[in-house]
């Protein structure tokens, strides 16, 4: 080998580790051990120091949080009159809090629950319902997932909501935005299970009294089933869970369909009953988990109900009014799409009574208009002889909730935190070197 080439080679050499290692200096070659607390400070002042540069908001209209924060969706509010001071009566046989409900009481009834929506994929979710004639219970989440309010007007969830009254399902609440209920103090508690109930007031005219607290946690101890007691709150945990959330794809699914089918095959539709927890946040739940669900429970004698029916419970005590409710001040004027408008417009119901030119959607009656003029939410109004020109049953929903399908900032073309500019620049560097030895090999 001719010295010219050793001379390259070495020259590539040191190419090559300063790519991959960056400059070496002699001064600083014997370093001191770094400490796990000194990691913990030097990110905590590079994190202070990234929010002090940046006076960003997140959420679906303005962006996403540096690496290594979160969005933070439990300080926002929803608009209208709270909902503190409404008497909260435990009426009806069902428990409320402290107990737990981790099962039904009808033999033969399957409870299909799905928590953190409604989501891009519910409205997909709902038409398989409707398919199967299924009653189902969704336990929903206001703000979560950086969604936005459940009850802002420009989104699509309000409607999707109002369907799912519509359709014969109930609706549940799963907090504001999700919080472990058990990891905080009890003002913050109360502010996640009211903030839900002013945004479902302002969507439904009432609120729930089921709800299941994320993470199905309420720990002994914490005080918090004595909190959700306290707020006239049923607290719904679920037979068994299907899982759904670590099995979401197509390869993984079967896993969830597979601790269904086990559950249910050691069961009697005679004399068992089930209550099971799925997320309708899950792309493979909706499209794939929910209708083997379905099949299979019809295959076994189980009737699909909600949690309410599951329970014997009445449908007029699974929801709470709000007598201080004067109607809905930030509803749409109109339904994206239903009857056609007549010359006088509707106006929200008063009094309880409807027809002709008075709704009761939005009204603190009930969102149905009977058959004997008067607003209500029971099967009796939102059966057979709703007058459906006056309230809920008129309103016309997109069939898919990728009505609001956000697209993250930077989406798939965004860096990961691997693509630092410095590897790239020394990748770059390795790989024009590595040809340049290819070439000094020849020479």
């Amino acid at each position: 080998m001719h010295p010219h080439q050793i001379l390259v080679i070495l020259a590539i050499l040191a190419g090559l580790a300063y790519s991959l290692h960056g400059p070496i200096e002699l001064n600083n070659a014997i370093e001191e051990p770094v400490t796990s607390q000194d990691q913990s400070e030097s990110l905590r002042l590079k994190l202070r120091g990234v929010t002090k540069q940046l006076d960003y908001q997140c959420g679906p209209s303005y962006g996403s949080c540096p690496s290594g924060t979160c969005c933070s969706s439990a300080d926002k509010s929803p608009v209208g009159p709270p909902t503190k001071e409404i008497p909260r009566p435990h009426i009806g046989r069902v428990p409320y809090g402290p107990q737990e409900i981790r099962s039904c009481t009808v033999p033969g009834t399957i409870a299909l629950t799905f928590d953190d929506g409604p989501t891009r994929y519910t409205g997909d979710l709902l038409d398989l319902l409707d398919r199967y004639d299924a009653p189902a219970t969704f336990f929903v989440t206001g703000i979560n997932n950086g969604k936005g309010p459940i009850d802002d007007p420009s989104l699509p969830w309000a409607e999707l909501i109002e369907r799912m009254i519509i359709s014969g399902h109930q609706v549940a609440s799963h907090t504001w935005s999700h919080e472990d209920l058990s990891k905080v103090t009890p003002e913050q508690r109360a502010d996640q299970m009211l903030k839900n109930e002013v945004a479902l007031r302002n969507i439904l005219g009432s609120f729930p009294t089921y709800m299941r607290p994320p993470y199905s946690s309420c720990l002994p101890g914490s005080g918090c089933r004595e909190d959700l007691g306290d707020f006239g709150y049923h607290i719904v945990l679920y037979d068994f869970d299907t899982d759904d959330y670590k099995n979401d794809s197509p390869n993984l699914i079967q896993l969830s369909k597979d601790i269904f089918d086990r559950f249910l095959n050691a069961g009697n539709s005679k004399i068992n009953s089930w209550l099971i927890i799925a997320h309708d946040a899950h792309e493979q739940t909706v499209h794939n988990l929910t209708e083997h669900m379905l099949k299979t429970s019809k295959r076994l004698g189980y009737r699909p109900v909600t949690v309410g029916d599951c329970l014997r419970d009445p449908r007029d005590n699974w929801y709470r009014a709000d007598s201080t409710w004067v109607g809905q001040k930030n509803k749409k004027k109109t339904p994206k799409k239903g009857p056609k408008k007549s010359n006088v417009p509707q106006q929200v119901s008063v009094d309880g009574t409807c027809g002709a030119n008075y709704t009761c959607l939005g009204s603190r009656f009930g969102l149905c208009c009977g058959s004997n003029n008067v607003c209500g939410n029971t099967t009796t109004h939102c059966g057979h002889g709703c007058k459906k020109e006056a309230g809920y049953c008129a309103i016309h929903v997109p069939p898919n909730g990728d009505a609001w399908d956000p697209v993250s900032p930077g989406g798939k073309a965004a860096k990961s935190e691997a693509d630092s500019n410095v590897r790239v620049v020394g990748t770059a560097a390795a790989t024009s070197l590595v040809l340049a030895l290819i070439v000094a090999m020849w020479m």
